[in-house]
């Protein structure tokens, strides 16, 4: 579990620096395609947005 949190962390970092070259919006269904742990997929969203991606309906 603590490499899953790390693995994600790293990726969620990867997205932020991407998105600080430029406004990033994406898609909620595109974003939860891309992201295997349904069980997290709030906490995932909610991440993205906070990283100052913005998620569209």
């Amino acid at each position: 579990m603590e490499e899953a949190l790390q693995e994600i962390a790293h990726q969620l970092t990867r997205i932020a620096d991407q998105g600080e070259q430029a406004g990033m919006q994406i898609s909620r269904g595109d974003a939860l395609e891309a992201w295997g742990l349904r069980i997290y997929e709030d906490d995932f969203l909610s991440a993205l947005t906070r990283l100052g991606i913005e998620v569209a309906d």
